[in-house]
């Protein structure tokens, strides 16, 4: 359970997919960086009030399912990177309680929620001072040079204490032209 928890996420300081119906009960997604927001503030919150059964699904619904990982990846990204990718996402427990846990905040004090956007272009450029040279980790890079489809805009998520400037990170959000998904730390995937 700790490597999953390890693997969605990034402290930079110290699963089946849902139906979309289900979705869209539990949190009307659209493709906004603040419905992305609030989607993960959603989840966060459901967590720590107890309800598990909400932040699971809505966490499972991050995941990607083959016909979403083709908005992300480019057609002739190998097929062994989407496998792994879907493999990690059919790997997510069973138990509400463990999945209503992975989204976290990381410390009670992090409380400010920030989105942060970058096309592909932009992050395998990973010009220096630029959004994703700041906010994505180097393997998106890596990602964004090899596997990513462009013209897609991806976003990092991340959970800071206010006034400081790292947290809790997620990786590699996309609209996948119906709701929010998550391609996670991909780039341990890819060669």
């Amino acid at each position: 359970m700790s490597l999953l928890l390890a693997a969605a996420a990034c402290d930079k300081s110290s699963a089946k997919p849902g139906g979309a119906a289900a979705k869209e009960a539990l949190y009307a997604q659209s493709d906004s960086p603040d419905n992305l927001k609030g989607l993960l503030d959603t989840i966060v919150k459901s967590g720590e009030a107890g309800d598990a059964k909400k932040a699971a699904a809505l966490t499972r619904a991050l995941l990607p399912d083959e016909a979403s990982l083709k908005k992300a990846v480019k057609d002739e990204a190998p097929a062994e990177f989407s496998q792994k990718v879907l493999e990690f996402a059919k790997s997510v427990p069973a138990d509400d309680a463990q999945v209503a846990g992975l989204i976290k905040r990381g410390e009670a004090n992090r409380t400010e929620v920030q989105v942060h956007g970058a096309t592909t272009e932009e992050i395998a450029e990973y010009k220096q001072d630029s959004v994703p040279f700041k906010e994505f980790p180097g393997g998106a890079q890596k990602l964004a040079q090899s596997v990513l489809r462009p013209g897609t805009k991806f976003y990092e998520v991340e959970f800071l204490e206010p006034g400081k400037d790292a947290g809790m990170k997620y990786h590699l959000f996309f609209w996948d032209g119906a709701s929010w998904r998550m391609l996670g730390p991909a780039w341990r995937w890819a060669k």
